[in-house]
């Protein structure tokens, strides 16, 4: 009994051969597609993100940029008596110092 199932599924395989290996391949392509598919949404949350990545990016490159210029302006001596003058209300040697007396 065993052995005439065997005989009929192997039987079966063989005149069916091309049939069973195109479902295969239809399964198979049908199941990668699939898959394709429901990548879809991972890809556009990935490019949303590098995209955000790219814009952080260009901000930090200007930001580096303003601190440089900040930085070689520091160093000279006009940011100097500038800062010296706003902050602790100190003056150069023989400078003038104008009073507003006007009360306004």
């Amino acid at each position: 009994m065993m052995n005439e199932y065997k005989n009929k599924i192997v039987d079966f395989i063989r005149e069916h051969k091309k049939a069973i290996k195109i479902a295969i391949f239809v399964f198979l392509v049908g199941g990668m597609a699939f898959k394709g598919l429901m990548q879809i949404p991972q890809i556009n949350a990935g490019k949303e993100e590098i995209a955000q990545l790219t814009d952080q990016i260009e901000y930090e490159k200007e930001r580096q940029e303003e601190v440089k210029e900040l930085k070689d302006k520091v160093n000279t001596d006009e940011y100097v008596e500038k800062m010296a003058s706003e902050r602790l209300g100190l003056v150069k040697n023989n400078a003038k110092i104008f009073v507003d007396v006007s009360g306004e």
